[in-house]
């Protein structure tokens, strides 16, 4: 399956970026017509899935001193969504660590 990944500085620390990030993935999934979202966080790493417009679309959220990064993959079918996912995931979690 073809793989996003975006990296986004952050200056809190992991446990603010935590609450943050929580509300802009689930804005994210929102944005692409997401239904059935489920996070599971163990500390400071997420996995995800979520079904859109019929696709299955999972993923990682990492969460470090300095940075979070959100992996995403899609499956080949969902390609031509590749750099509007990218984008969306950029903006949502950019506004929510407020840059």
């Amino acid at each position: 399956m073809p793989k996003i990944s975006v990296t986004i500085p952050h200056q809190f620390d992991r446990a603010t970026v935590i609450e943050k990030v929580q509300p802009a993935m689930e804005k994210t999934a929102n944005d692409f017509q997401g239904q059935d979202l489920v996070i599971d966080w163990q500390e400071d790493k997420a996995n995800f899935h979520f079904k859109s417009l019929g696709f299955s679309i999972k993923g990682a959220v990492v969460v470090d001193d300095a940075e979070v990064t959100v992996d995403l993959e899609l499956p080949f079918a969902a390609m031509m969504y590749k750099e509007k996912a990218k984008k969306g995931i950029t903006k949502n979690v950019t506004a929510a660590l407020g840059g």
